[in-house]
């Protein structure tokens, strides 16, 4: 199993320009978070990168462009600031609440929520967050908009129940009804011709942005799993190993509360046991290509459309110009304005990002 111990390493000087990096202990692994521009002499930061897209607030630096394409994800120590981690924990719980009271359903619960930003503010200003969208966009372009936003609440288990080998989902937890996740890639299918194939391959057709909303620090309370790199390799491969993934391949995420994973969603991933006295709280972002079905939604709520900015719009995969979505000769030649957009109002992502 691959090492997921931490450490945080700060020039704090600041009148030096700064790194913070993250090290993988048991490998020579470096996963770089952010690069910290020269800092003014009030002591504060301004975060800049020089990008083909030009300068942005914060785009990726070049170690983590490698560790994107090398390892198919960049891992953000303490992303969102206290504020925000409270109050999208906060909402987590509210809108699982509510749900749980409207269904009759326990608290002991476990249960996902998709669309999440229909259901509340905070679920809705993270996907165009300010420091978040300039990586986003860095990482798969401006063509883009939200294939799902998913709300993961899952409470601890009962102090009996045991868990079976992660990544497998063969214990009691499983009998029990407990659904931690197996091995796999999202967007791919056994059945032919349902899920998308580049000779055995899944082309790179989205991203996702992990959000934690507890402390994940420890291990069994519910972490993500990852195996690096894999997102280069067939899913047929991890289906004739019966999915099952060596231990030595695979990383167990151990990150604080606030922390958030760009990451290729090809990339093999599982979720392990909750055997904390925690309830594991996770942000799901996928954005993906314009031209692409939207898994959670057909078309979001015109008044959440009609108060969004343009970005937003294009995001909550809408047209900014109000236009006919097959274009102006609707009636003879229609033209989807999603496949090939000739309006540059309906994709503002653009002239933002250049």
């Amino acid at each position: 199993m691959l090492g997921c111990s931490l450490v945080r390493c700060e020039d704090r000087k600041p009148s030096q320009s700064r790194a913070i990096r993250i090290f993988d202990q048991c490998s020579s692994v470096s996963i770089c978070l952010l690069r910290l521009s020269q800092a003014p002499a009030d002591g504060s930061l301004t975060l800049t990168a020089q990008t083909g897209l030009g300068d942005m607030a914060i785009a990726m630096t070049a170690e983590q462009e490698r560790d994107f394409e090398e390892m198919g994800f960049v891992i953000l120590e303490n992303f969102l600031t206290p504020e925000e981690t409270q109050r999208l924990s906060d909402a987590a719980d509210e809108v699982v609440g509510r749900i749980q009271e409207e269904k009759g359903l326990p608290v002991e619960t476990h249960f996902q929520v998709r669309n999440a930003l229909s259901k509340h503010e905070a679920f809705l200003d993270l996907i165009d967050h300010p420091r978040m969208l300039p990586l986003v966009v860095d990482a798969i372009g401006w063509n883009i908009q939200i294939r799902t936003t998913h709300l993961d609440y899952r409470p601890p288990y009962p102090d009996e129940l045991g868990a079976g080998r992660v990544g497998v989902g063969d214990g009691a937890d499983k009998d029990a009804g407990y659904r931690n996740v197996t091995w796999h890639p999202d967007l791919a299918s056994p059945q032919l011709f349902m899920g998308p194939s580049l000779d055995g391959r899944l082309p790179f057709m989205e991203i996702k942005v992990f959000y934690t909303l507890f402390d994940m620090t420890e291990s069994n309370c519910g972490n993500l799993w990852l195996v690096p790199g894999s997102y280069k390799r067939s899913p047929s491969e991890l289906r004739d190993a019966g999915n099952v993934v060596p231990e030595d391949e695979a990383l167990e995420l151990k990150l604080p509360a606030g922390s958030a994973v760009l990451w290729r969603t090809a990339t093999w991933h599982c979720v392990g046991p909750n055997q904390s006295v925690k309830t594991r709280k996770i942000v799901h972002v996928g954005y993906h290509y314009r031209w692409m079905r939207p898994t959670d939604y057909i078309q979001q709520d015109p008044e959440l459309i009609a108060r969004s900015s343009p970005i937003r719009q294009q995001l909550l995969g809408a047209l900014p110009s109000g236009g006919d979505p097959l274009g102006e000769s609707s009636d003879v030649a229609p033209s989807s304005q999603y496949w090939l957009t000739k309006n540059p109002d309906d994709t503002p992502l653009q002239a933002w990002a250049e």
